[in-house]
């Protein structure tokens, strides 16, 4: 199975607690599992192969405390998950995700939880929802999405915000956002944009020959820098809602804020994204103001494997990040695997779910960037009359770690070359039943 997708970050909205998790699937997102009381306790996902994700939070192990089992069946591919929204408060003394919302091409599956006065929402258009991050420990701590386009464009669109006055406009550049000339004053009175082959766009609003503010330029470099997100405010002005301020940022840094930062503030916590366009309203003023945004990076990635027993459940693990850390429990078998990539997001735990067989913890720490994964090999036989891995080792460019385990069974391994592990899937249960690689080209890093 080969793929090629552009992903884009979302989020996290919530709290700081607990540790950093993520989740890409392997095919459309078809079931989203929630564990709620109050809060929300737990969740996992299930995708179009059946892999499923993992829990994310529950971890306290109190009975009591695990909330009720919400299932959410999404029609893939008919229907798939564009976005998100929901609340965050207090639990405990901890800020934690209370209610939780799936927004669908069709229809908005939930509330589920309980409302908070912290709201988070993502007006987004144009998406597909391919996997979740976050932070998880006793409950679900932060939430946010990976998403890829859904249209011919290759983008995305996110917002707008504003006021509903003004005439609508959307364009999006074929090369880069060059310049971007703002006139401001107590509000941003206009925008106008200029590409990186000099095509002009606008000027949006400046329709009030007698309050045509300040002219400031940005000048983006294109080769070394480009613009990925932006952050205002909009409110009252002269009897309209109109943008009130706004910043610029880029890979690099931060213009502005220009105007007055007054009303309700909007901000998109965004990564691995380019800035291809903007779309709103303007007239006299600048009323609204959304981005277009696509993938910085285009990534494909190749599976191989899994090999093993068929006992267990599915699950998969890919990043677009390193992985530098490879925690496996290890008796006379694979009890269980996670992973850590270079920004410190965990994966879930897959297998160990056998609490009298838990195993010897093992750490393989590998030096990113000079050193990267490239391939696995192993053994898998019998063990307790199942069939699972009993060995494994990690090769790098640099060195191989292992083997961990017994060595017992049928013997794999992947000769392979010029490549990047990033990712893993297989099945688990009580022990890692299966495992197999995502791996991609290293010219393509």
């Amino acid at each position: 199975m080969a793929s090629s997708e552009g992903i884009i970050s979302l989020g996290p909205w919530g709290g700081l607690g607990g540790d950093r998790w993520s989740y890409r699937a392997s095919g459309g997102i078809t079931e989203i599992v929630l564990r709620v009381e109050g809060n929300i306790k737990s969740i996992s996902f299930k995708d179009a192969s059946g892999l499923v994700s993992g829990t994310f939070g529950g971890t306290g192990n109190d009975p009591n405390d695990r909330g009720k089992e919400k299932k959410i069946a999404i029609q893939w591919p008919s229907e798939h998950l564009k976005s998100i929204s929901g609340t965050c408060g207090r639990c405990k003394g901890l800020l934690v995700i209370t209610s939780l919302s799936f927004i669908t091409n069709l229809t908005t599956y939930g509330p589920f939880g309980t409302a908070a006065r912290e709201t988070f929402s993502i007006p987004i258009a144009d998406s597909t929802v391919v996997g979740f991050h976050g932070r998880c420990g006793y409950y679900l701590d932060a939430l946010g999405i990976f998403v890829t386009p859904a249209n011919s464009h290759g983008s995305i669109s996110v917002g707008q915000w504003g006021g509903p006055g003004g005439d609508p406009f959307s364009f999006r550049v074929g090369s880069w956002i060059k310049e971007i000339i703002v006139h401001e004053g107590t509000n941003i009175k206009s925008l106008s944009f200029k590409d990186g082959n000099g095509h002009e766009y606008g000027k949006f609003g400046g329709k009030n020959a007698n309050d045509t503010g300040e002219e400031r330029r940005i000048e983006i470099d294109g080769h070394s820098e480009h613009l990925t997100s932006i952050t205002g405010t909009y409110g009252d002005y002269a009897g309209m809602v109109v943008i009130t301020s706004l910043a610029f940022q880029t890979n690099l840094t931060t213009y502005g804020p220009f105007g007055n930062a007054t009303g309700t503030s909007f901000s998109i916590p965004i990564e691995g994204s380019v800035v291809t366009g903007f779309h709103g309203r303007g007239g006299h003023y600048l009323d609204a103001i959304g981005i277009h945004v696509k993938p910085r990076d285009i990534e494909g990635t190749i599976s191989i494997g899994p090999w093993g027993g068929r006992g267990g459940s599915p699950w998969s693990y890919i990043t677009n990040r390193g992985i530098n850390q490879i925690v496996i429990h290890v008796g006379s078998n694979i009890k269980s695997i996670s992973f850590r990539d270079t920004t410190g997001l965990d994966s879930a735990t897959f297998g160990g779910e056998n609490p009298n067989d838990i195993g010897e913890r093992k750490t393989v720490l590998i030096n990113w960037p000079s050193e990267h994964l490239i391939s696995i090999s192993g053994t898998y036989g019998n063990f307790s009359t199942l069939l699972t891995i009993t060995s494994l080792s990690f090769t790098t460019n640099r060195a191989t770690y292992g083997p961990f385990g017994t060595g017992s069974g049928t013997p794999f391994s992947i000769p392979i070359n010029n490549n990047t592990v990033v990712g893993f899937h297989g099945r688990a249960g009580h022990y890692l039943d299966a495992i197999g690689i995502f791996v991609k080209p290293q010219t393509t890093i």
